[in-house]
């Protein structure tokens, strides 16, 4: 049987081994999320929180199962002073995200934010020191990707690349120079962006030039004031989000002694995957895919009615909807000479929201602003590993001034051999 989104309340109930009633308990707790179904009063109930509840139960049996329902959007594990997840957003460092990015923070200054806890309204200026002769050892032998979501693996190339410039890896432990590191990576990979561009080609960005300025120009983007507003929101409302799998990826490698450049190579590829920064692809290709709302409106029904989600939508941590999504979309919707195509898209959000109860995604409302832009198609998930390279730092930061080697147990369940 394939798998399914959704199940219904019957397959809920038997799948946990509870009685209906504790099934709606479950709901109103926000443990499980249901979604209406159009023209009846019934509900489905999402498949993959219905086994988070089963393993939260299980949980209770011992600390093993505890710990094996904590890796699956469960309880927390590691202590953090880096972000907070609300029901209003990720806070960083005590600041609400969505606040600082209405408020026209810079990325830059919401990077020191996370790495120092210190404020900066007049952030230093990110100096890159790229040589001619460094830039073209960097990108020795990677065209440009043939396909755009492929620059992930060049971008984690380049990482490790820029890393071993820096000297060996025992000189880079020791040199104390961690934050001067990651803004000449963030700026530099920032200039990667520019393969993906119509002249597809790397894009140096000046040292006085602000990142997000530079990344406009890197995509060969007009710089007025609307896309800038864009994609400094972008940065900022992405930058950081407590333990993602890539931000786990990042902290795993930190814990066993490795450099920042590794540490942040980990997290590439591990957001290279097709779960994580590929989803965005999905999701534009979903939105692509139908000329007007009523199109994409017929699709959605179609999945709902398979028991599979519509891409874009519902997200664990946000049920009654996530705000970084809706400030996205608000900044989309404000811009002049909105394209028909968008204002479709709008149209589908507002009638998924009214028919199924479901709010959109951080995901869509990236790629509905990165739309809006013009952003080069299938770049929005490369776009966004990008700003959250600022969180990973942080991270790796945090990591190591833990001490503590990240090495969890595996539970055997094969057949065993021989005694």
């Amino acid at each position: 049987m394939p798998h399914k989104d959704y199940l219904s309340a019957k397959e809920a109930v038997e799948l946990l081994g509870i009685r209906m009633q504790t099934l709606y308990a479950y709901v109103s707790k926000g443990w499980i999320r249901s979604v209406k179904q159009p023209d009846t009063r019934q509900r489905l109930y999402l498949h993959e929180d219905v086994l988070r509840a089963k393993a939260r139960s299980s949980a209770r049996s011992g600390h093993g199962a505890v710990a094996a329902s904590a890796m699956n959007w469960g309880e927390p594990i590691i202590p953090t002073s880096i972000t907070e997840i609300r029901s209003d957003g990720p806070h960083y460092r005590g600041h609400s995200a969505v606040r600082l990015a209405r408020g026209h923070a810079s990325y830059e200054a919401v990077c020191e934010l996370l790495w120092t806890g210190v404020w900066h309204d007049a952030p230093r200026r990110w100096e890159t020191g790229i040589t001619p002769r460094l830039q073209e050892t960097l990108l020795e032998s990677l065209a440009p990707p043939k396909s755009n979501s492929g620059l992930l693996e060049i971008m984690a190339i380049v990482t490790l690349r820029l890393g071993m410039s820096r000297g060996s890896v025992e000189d880079r432990m020791r040199g104390g120079h961690m934050h001067e590191a990651a803004r000449q990576l963030i700026k530099t990979l920032a200039g990667c962006m520019g393969l993906v561009s119509r002249r597809r080609r790397f894009h140096a960005i000046a040292d006085d030039a602000p990142m997000a300025e530079g990344l406009l120009a890197a995509l060969d983007l007009p710089a007025n004031p609307a896309n800038l507003q864009a994609m400094e929101a972008f940065l900022v409302l992405f930058a950081d989000h407590e333990l993602s799998p890539s931000t786990f990826a990042a902290r795993v490698a930190a814990s066993g002694g490795s450099t920042l450049h590794s540490c942040v190579a980990s997290a590439i590829c591990s957001s290279a995957g097709v779960h994580l920064g590929r989803m965005y692809d999905r999701i534009e290709d979903f939105l692509r895919s139908a000329d007007n709302a009523a199109g994409l409106m017929q699709q959605a029904r179609a999945q709902h009615e398979r028991g599979a989600s519509v891409p874009g939508f519902g997200h664990p941590l946000y049920p009654k909807g996530d705000e970084r999504a809706e400030l996205l979309i608000e900044l989309a919707c404000k811009r002049p000479r909105q394209k028909a195509a968008l204002e479709q898209i709008h149209r589908f959000i507002d009638d998924v929201r009214g028919e199924f109860g479901l709010h959109p995604r951080h995901e869509l409302g990236g790629i509905v602003l990165a739309m809006a832009m013009g952003v080069p198609r299938q770049s929005v998930g490369t776009l966004f590993t990008l700003a959250r390279m600022a969180g990973w730092v942080a991270h790796v930061q945090e990591q190591r001034l833990s001490g503590m080697l990240l090495r969890p147990r595996a539970k055997f369940v094969g057949t065993s051999g021989e005694p």
